[in-house]
């Protein structure tokens, strides 16, 4: 099935009353990851299962290798069915976000459609809220919050530690489909942003694990959500020091390949 540039892959069939009073929880790729690492972990934490997976022609040209398996960047909406049917939880990720602004609102728009299609009544993104060094809490980050229901925000102020975004701009999806969702069809968005490092807006390498799992804690206990202490604040050093072998390892491997230079062709190998 293709849809202008978009094609779907479903994996399972559902339909609208099959979910009970659902919510979307939303994390695309984006500084230091924040937003992604969250919701790849909370999809874990839940062993949320496939609803459907899109692959779209503006993402990068490349294929991505895990275990020796080729597969296209794509975007996917998992599902988690509330054992106590009060709240099932729609959660939408993508292993990057579109190379042009118009693939970002194409990509948005056509998500957005997808959950109202489903009825759902609220869309909470994840992402990340850069700040200078001497501004960072070194402790727990900071949380910022914007919203486009102001009564929804100052409920939810009034409950959780955070603080209002007062000016700026939300690049990419993690801002666009709430914004979207709610000009299009009047559903209630609400953006949370952990702080982390500025630097992390010119070094990809960095992944602020400690900004993400910030953001999960904070849907744990605004959410009833059952997320274990698996990824935590207690354990991030743990984490950190795996992550940290698993790059060094890759860099290794990398440095293993030979690239060749001639006279009339260069040969190279992109990962």
């Amino acid at each position: 099935m293709t849809e202008s540039g978009i094609r779907i892959i479903k994996h399972i069939e559902f339909s609208k009353n099959d979910f009970i009073n659902p919510i979307c929880i939303l994390g695309m790729p984006g500084i230091a990851d924040v937003g992604k690492f969250a919701l790849d972990s909370l999809i874990g934490q839940l062993d949320a299962q496939h609803y459907m997976d899109f692959i779209f022609d503006d993402y990068p040209a490349g294929a991505i290798v895990d275990d020796s398996l080729l597969s296209a960047p794509k975007a996917e909406i998992l599902f988690w069915k509330d054992p106590e049917s009060l709240r099932d939880i729609m959660l939408i990720t993508a292993d990057a976000q579109s190379l042009t602004p118009k693939g970002i609102y194409k990509i948005s728009n056509f998500l957005t459609e997808i959950i109202f299609n489903l009825e759902i009544k609220l869309i909470i993104a994840l992402g990340a809220y850069p700040v200078s060094s001497r501004k960072l809490n070194q402790k727990i980050p900071n949380i910022y919050a914007s919203s486009t229901n102001r009564e929804l925000l100052d409920e939810f102020l009034s409950k959780n530690k955070c603080q209002k975004i007062q000016k700026g701009v939300i690049i990419g999806a993690n801002g666009l489909i709430p914004t979207l969702a709610k000009a299009r069809f009047n559903i209630d968005g609400l953006v949370l942003l952990a702080e982390t490092d500025n630097i992390a807006m010119v070094n990809e390498d960095i992944t602020d694990l400690k900004a993400s799992i910030t953001l999960l804690e904070m849907l744990k206990n605004s959410f009833s959500l059952p997320i274990k202490k698996k990824y935590s604040l207690e354990n991030l050093d743990d984490i950190t020091k795996n992550l940290q072998n698993k790059r060094e390892q890759l860099e290794k491997d990398l440095d293993t390949f030979q690239f060749i230079d001639t006279e009339d062709k260069k040969k190279s190998l992109y990962i």
